[in-house]
């Protein structure tokens, strides 16, 4: 299935308009800079890793961020108890492995974790390369560098926006984790749900890098441009790309 612009565009209108609320069990290191990108979308956070809170926030909240970059045993705790809280609403489940692929028992949990309601996999290619063969059929897989990938049932999906001060700025990354999450969570298509958060993220960061000095400025130019994105520029500078899995290019 190939999408337009306006196809995208109009999830990220609902995510505006819905304020949706993702709970996030995410690292010490990108807790501030998730919440606010995330609240620049209208994304509602939450970010208690307390185990006697985490099921009452699950419990009220439409979608889970699950971040790996600083994992403990108390995390690896609260990570699971998130998951039994996410299960019980069928809410969807964002992963993101980081750094599985410098430690053998952080790839070990992840794969572990991937056999539960995992619905989004957001991984570079060194954390992807590992894990291949613990995705099942039900989770989308997000592969995020030069070019973002999205590997669909019928077609894969690439995304050429976005700007290297992204990779400059700790917790940029691991922010979009939240956003894809809240995307999820307002559009049950989840290709086009992780499509739009994808695109819209890139052209904010390609918008932001063009009224940055470098990766300090950036930071709050990129949240100011998730604010503030309007529909035509978003038309404009959109870069995606349709194959289907036999190699096509679909129109």
């Amino acid at each position: 299935m190939s999408y337009t612009a306006e196809n995208l565009w109009q999830v990220f209108e609902s995510v505006r308009e819905r304020g949706v609320r993702v709970h996030c069990l995410t690292n010490s290191v990108a807790q501030s800079i998730t919440a606010n990108v995330m609240l620049a979308c209208n994304i509602v956070p939450s970010m208690t890793s307390a185990h006697d809170e985490i099921p009452a926030f699950t419990e009220s909240v439409d979608g889970l961020l699950l971040n790996l970059g600083t994992l403990d045993g108390k995390r690896r705790h609260g990570i699971r108890l998130g998951l039994e809280g996410a299960a019980k609403k069928s809410m969807p489940v964002v992963l993101d492995p980081v750094k599985v692929d410098r430690s053998d028992i952080r790839m070990e949990f992840a794969k572990d974790i991937l056999k539960e309601n995992v619905s989004i996999l957001k991984a570079n290619m060194a954390e992807s390369a590992g894990l291949g063969g613990a995705v099942t059929e039900n989770t989308v897989v997000v592969r995020t560098g030069i070019e973002d990938a999205v590997f669909g049932r019928e077609a894969t999906y690439t995304v050429g926006n976005g700007h290297a001060y992204m990779d400059k700025v700790t917790g940029i990354g691991c922010a979009l984790g939240g956003v894809l999450a809240g995307f999820a969570a307002v559009e049950r298509e989840k290709e086009l749900a992780v499509l739009a958060a994808l695109a819209v993220y890139g052209v904010c960061g390609e918008i932001a890098a063009g009224q940055a000095n470098g990766p300090g400025s950036f930071t709050p130019a990129f949240i100011d441009t998730l604010y503030g994105l309007k529909a035509d520029q978003f038309n404009e500078r959109l870069k995606l790309e349709t194959m289907n899995n036999k190699g096509g290019v679909l129109a």
